[in-house]
């Protein structure tokens, strides 16, 4: 009887870790964004990554020699290869020492999405924010929704999964505990802390899923024209609102053909050309 027990604590131990990463999709792809070096291809073949070494060469290379542009060109064939956020940093410092303002901050953003924790991408992206034309103070959040963004840019989404999983599989083991334990202490224990992992469990896997969405759906976007009219109405003939410059984020409510209705940090809303931005 213990035996067929054991066997279906093991079987719900497995059956959330193949759920999850089924449903987050591929994690060697998210797992790239907290590795160092440039690229992560699963099962690559051999050529092409000697090409990517190269590549990666020739584009530090150019950079060192102060080739701005042809530097950024090289990163960016480099995406035909995959993505990383290391790929996305060092193409968004050739963009921005090549005076492309909005690019480098739309890249910088992406290499933030994918490593959340990178210090030198939060103060690189923090150095170009100084330099656009426009500053916009954000309106006044609920500190609860402020504390829930800052929590999930600890992680990437595949970590909080992996957190979830490793929960789960050590609160069946304290389950395990309990129902065979001798002593009463420790059964107690082995109890409150399941529940616990069990509950912590359940918040990460839905917090992944969270974040997972977020990025994949995610609403913002960076202008990249230098400067933009904003109307009230999607049409030429519309009143301006306010102008915005390249660099800035915009959170996109709605697209109506050419058009995308946009909502600023600070509240103000309107439409403005969807050839003017780049999703994040």
């Amino acid at each position: 009887m213990k035996k067929i027990f054991l066997l279906l604590i093991v079987h719900f131990a497995l059956l959330p870790a193949v759920v999850i990463f089924a449903s987050l999709g591929n994690p060697s792809k998210l797992d790239c964004s907290r590795l160092s070096q440039k690229l992560c291809i699963v099962l690559s073949p051999l050529n092409a990554q000697t090409s990517i070494d190269l590549d990666w060469k020739k584009a530090e290379e150019l950079y060192a020699a102060k080739q701005y542009v042809e530097a950024a060109d090289v990163y960016a064939d480099m995406f035909q290869y995959g993505e990383s956020a290391a790929l996305y940093y060092n193409y968004a410092n050739a963009l921005y020492k090549s005076n492309q303002l909005g690019l480098a901050i739309l890249n910088y953003e992406r290499a933030l999405r994918l490593d959340p924790t990178n210090e030198d991408v939060k103060f690189n992206l923090e150095f170009a924010n100084k330099m656009k034309t426009d500053k916009i103070e954000p309106l006044e959040r609920f500190f609860l929704s402020e504390w829930m963004e800052s929590l999930g840019r600890l992680l990437t989404s595949n970590q909080w999964a992996y957190a979830s999983i490793i929960s789960f599989i050590v609160a069946l083991v304290l389950v395990l505990l309990y129902l065979f334990g001798k002593k009463v202490w420790l059964r107690k224990l082995s109890f409150f802390s399941a529940l616990f992992l069990l509950v912590f469990s359940i918040f990460t896997m839905v917090y992944a899923f969270q974040i997972k969405d977020y990025i994949e759906n995610n609403p913002e976007a960076i202008v990249l024209a230098g400067s933009v009219s904003v109307k009230s109405s999607p049409d030429d003939s519309g009143t301006e609102v306010f102008v915005i410059h390249e660099g800035t984020k915009v959170n996109v409510l709605s697209t109506l053909s050419t058009w995308s209705e946009v909502r600023l940090a600070d509240g103000n809303v309107g439409w403005l050309q969807s050839s003017t931005i780049e999703k994040i």
